[in-house]
């Protein structure tokens, strides 16, 4: 069935959810139609002209996957132009409308809501929904994991579902097919999920290779940005570099600690 000449609202506060969704259409519209030009842009960001261009309202429009987000951000007079093209794509324009709850724009998303367009929800995640988001997640990745280790995953990596989605990932990765248990998940993630950038250059310093890796992986998976990991490396290396420089000298571990600039523990 074309994604074509349709118009896809997602609505709620759930950003990665609402994200999955707009790129699994975007996904499905570029494999029926490789030459379609993908747009992506913010509501508050535009004007009549360029919403008119990003949906097709040019006689030279090629095949066009548009993604608006934030659409509570939308100018008020841009309402009606919004709402007409939900509900009346081109047949060369897949759109998709991403609005994240709260009142902002409600007036908009309250009439698209009630429109006959597809609607997705992306709601919040309960705490108590935990366990079964990731049973549903593991199902779709195909790793065997029990209702026990659901609940431990939870425990170690806490209620970011971004990061239980990468924790899963990574565990799919490493099993090999077997089933994950909880003592598999509390050996493999237990002290991970505060691991940072610095966590990283201590290891690295320590000439502990395996656990940085470990730790690297599980830090960009859990999206620290790689330019902390970089800095931090650095910064142990001066810190280092400076400890080999002056430890040579009659100081106590106090006295280098305040000339390397590191806490005392770590000399």
């Amino acid at each position: 069935m074309t994604v074509f000449g349709k118009c896809l609202l997602i609505y709620g506060p759930e950003q990665m959810i609402a994200e999955r969704n707009a790129n699994q259409r975007v996904a499905n519209a570029v494999a029926e139609r490789p030459d379609a030009q993908v747009n992506r842009m913010a509501a508050g960001d535009l004007d009549g002209n360029q919403l008119a261009e990003v949906t097709g309202g040019s006689l030279f429009a090629l095949d066009t996957v548009t993604v608006i987000t934030d659409i509570g951000s939308t100018p008020p007079e841009l309402f009606d132009a919004v709402y007409e093209s939900a509900v009346k794509p081109t047949d060369d324009l897949s759109l998709v409308l991403i609005h994240g709850g709260g009142v902002k724009g409600k007036k908009l998303l309250d009439k698209l809501k009630k429109a006959k367009i597809e609607k997705v929800e992306a709601a919040a995640v309960k705490p108590w929904q935990l366990v079964n988001f990731v049973a549903t997640e593991a199902n779709r990745l195909k790793v065997p994991v029990s209702k026990e280790a659901a609940q431990a995953l939870v425990d170690a990596v806490g209620s970011d579902l971004r990061s239980l989605v990468a924790a899963l990932d990574q565990l799919r990765s490493d099993a090999d097919g077997n089933e994950i248990t909880p003592t598999v998940i509390q050996r493999y993630f237990s002290g991970r999920a505060e691991v940072n950038s610095f966590a990283v250059s201590e290891a690295v310093l320590a000439g502990k290779l395996n656990i940085a890796l470990e730790r690297l992986r599980w830090a960009l998976a859990t999206g620290v940005p790689p330019i902390l990991v970089t800095a931090a490396l650095a910064s142990g290396l001066r810190g280092l570099g400076k400890y080999l420089d002056y430890r040579g000298q009659h100081a106590n571990d106090y006295e280098l600690a305040r000339i390397i600039g590191v806490p005392p523990f770590k000399v």
